[in-house]
């Protein structure tokens, strides 16, 4: 919520004055909260007997108290354990009076302890934690209520006698103890093992479940390397706390100690997933990171014990804390030097979770006091990992959004650019119909020109001469009629198919050739299989051909035009032949020629033209048809 009313603040000119304020009444409110942690207490039990008096000795073996005398001590208390993997506890002996005249089933109510308890009822063992849990974990807290059977009660004073172990560590701890009717203890148990033991192990299945989904969602977005980070930190993590679901056949020593060097391997990510949250690149030497938690871990598995203690507090823990300062000076000054919001969130859901491991470390760690109601990391650490957690799922919202009103713009911009392209397209059609009418005109132009207009001039010549016959102006305007009849024929449909198209180009030329006295020898062989000409080059090379035949009926002198279609290896040859007095060369103000070689480049084709004494060759060399000519 902070962080989008500083978003809010930024989007408005005039209100950007008011940032500072507001972030400083951020870090204000983390403040009074986490100095204000202590007062979240849970209530004792209504009834019953507090005991926060106890004689204590410290423990030789697991069964025997060391023989010194026993000293009063205060509840909740803790004390120093030898060292790692050495033997250390102690025996605590406390006395509760109780009537006989009381019918309630009693119990023995010990809210928090740390490591393993075992607790005797006037002499007789009643519980040991081992046979629920294991207590390897340093910073696992857990609450405990033992039944105590009615036989075992006496009237008067009852001694209870608790013996804490901790196997790993440097402190155990036990609260105050409560004796008294189970009825009144149970609900107060019950919040405890909530909070201490259903919560935690909820927040392993949580982190675990969102390394996952991190997992895939940096699958997606493989640019964001804090997405991959997190996963892994969030994982480690997860793996502290491994205790709180692990079978108890499966809780061994070596495996539960081996969950408490995850805190290496978290840290380790610390820095590199810090320049990444921020937008930064991290270090190039990031990866060399790895060689802590491996060094870590190498040392437990090799080193002995005493050597491992020692390292472990005086190289592993500065280590892992230099890292940790590292990576908050990289929030801190992306934060305060570059207005980072997220930097902000970060640093104060830190803050907090500090202060209250604070109020927790001294009571877990030596000092007496009044215990909170949370496990001393694992509640501050989840509340800090769930803020990062949240803004890294907002960061990807955000990311989809931006996909998605991209892909709305695109769209957008899309249809425009569909629009105008059908704009064009319908300017560009209505362009090449008028360059296709103003084609069909100057063909007509000429064709008119060449045939109609020559016979009429002949026609006008005729009637000039006073020696003119009948006959001769009847044939003049039967040839003008030809002449007419060839240019409306040149206007019809030629259809697509190579075949078709001169099979139809045959019945309009060769009837027309007859009337000029002329024979036509049709020679076509089989033609090479292809998708067809367009409508275009078809209508060329029909117009070609009708031209060139024209040509040579009209200007040879011949009796007999041969025209040859035949494949070859590139397309198909067409070849329009006649023997008659030759002499076709280009004249001026001639369109014939000039017309045959525009239309032979407009369809891609190659045309020669070889004509001597022995009459006249068109030669067209036409590429393969295809669906695309």
């Amino acid at each position: 919520m902070a962080v989008r009313l500083v978003e809010a603040l930024e989007g408005r000119g005039w209100l950007r004055l008011l940032r500072r304020p507001v972030i400083g009444l951020f870090y204000l409110t983390v403040l009074a909260v986490g100095i204000g942690t202590p007062l979240f207490t849970l209530s004792p039990p209504e009834g019953g007997i507090e005991l926060d008096r106890a004689m204590f000795r410290p423990l030789e073996t697991l069964d025997r108290p060391a023989d010194v005398p026993e000293a009063a001590v205060s509840l909740p208390h803790s004390f120093r354990v030898p060292g790692a993997g050495r033997f250390g506890g102690g025996l605590y002996r406390l006395e509760f009076d109780h009537s006989p005249d009381d019918p309630e089933q009693w119990s023995v109510l010990i809210p928090n302890y740390s490591g393993r308890i075992l607790v005797r009822v006037n002499g007789a063992l009643l519980y040991d934690s081992d046979w629920t849990h294991s207590g390897q974990i340093v910073t696992l807290i857990w609450p405990d209520i033992i039944a105590i059977p009615a036989p075992l009660l006496k009237a008067g004073t009852n001694s209870v006698e608790i013996s804490a172990v901790m196997l790993f560590g440097r402190q155990s701890y036990l609260s105050v103890i409560h004796a008294g009717p189970d009825s009144l203890l149970r609900p107060v148990y019950q919040q405890h093992h909530f909070l201490l033991v259903i919560l935690p192990q909820l927040l392993f299945r949580w982190q675990f479940a969102f390394s996952v989904m991190l997992l895939i969602v940096w699958a997606v977005r493989r640019s964001e390397w804090s997405y991959i980070l997190y996963a892994g930190i969030l994982f480690f993590n997860s793996i502290s706390n491994l205790v709180v679901v692990l079978p108890e056949p499966l809780a061994s020593p070596l495996v539960m100690q081996l969950t408490n060097l995850s805190f290496s391997w978290v840290t380790a990510m610390l820095v590199p997933f810090a320049f990444s949250f921020v937008n930064r690149r991290p270090p190039r030497a990031s990866v060399l990171f790895a060689a802590f938690p491996v060094g870590v871990t190498s040392a437990f598995l090799l080193l002995p014990p005493g050597i491992v203690h020692v390292l472990n507090w005086y190289v592993a823990v500065p280590v892992a804390w230099g890292l940790s300062c590292w990576a908050l000076g990289v929030l801190s000054y992306a934060a305060f030097r570059r207005g980072s919001n997220s930097a902000h969130m970060v640093l104060g859901a830190t803050l907090l979770s500090l202060l209250m491991i604070l109020h927790e470390a001294p009571i877990l760690y030596g000092s007496v006091g009044k215990r909170l109601f949370i496990n001393p990391f694992s509640i501050p650490i989840f509340m800090l990992l769930s803020v990062i957690s949240t803004i890294l799922m907002w960061r990807f919202a955000a990311a989809l959004n931006a996909v998605d009103q991209f892909n709305a713009n695109l769209r957008r911009e899309i249809a425009d650019a569909e629009a105008a392209l059908r704009i064009s397209l319908a300017r560009e059609q209505a362009q090449e119909r008028a360059i296709a009418l103003e084609a069909e005109r100057s063909r007509l132009t000429r064709d008119l020109h060449d045939g109609i207009a020559g016979q009429l001039v002949s026609m006008v010549a005729l009637s000039r001469r006073t020696d003119a016959q009948v006959g001769d102006f009847g044939t003049a305007a039967r040839r003008a009629l030809v002449d007419l009849r060839l240019v409306i024929a040149s206007m019809a449909e030629v259809g697509d198919d190579p075949g078709m198209m001169l099979a139809n180009f045959r019945d309009h030329i060769q009837p027309q050739l007859r009337t000029l006295g002329i024979a036509l020898d049709w020679q076509m062989h089989a033609l090479p299989e292809g998708a067809g000409w367009s409508s275009s080059t078809a209508l060329e090379l029909f117009r070609l051909l009708q031209e060139a035949t024209m040509n040579a009926a009209r200007h040879s002198g011949a009796d007999r035009v041969t025209i040859e279609i035949r494949p070859t290896d590139d397309g198909i040859r067409v070849v329009v032949a006649d023997k008659g007095r030759g002499g076709a060369a280009d004249r001026p103000g001639g369109y014939g020629l000039a017309n045959m070689r525009r239309r032979a480049r407009t369809i891609g084709a190659r045309l020669d033209i070889v004509s001597g004494p022995d009459g006249t060759n068109i030669i067209l060399d036409l590429p393969r048809p295809t669906a695309s000519q």
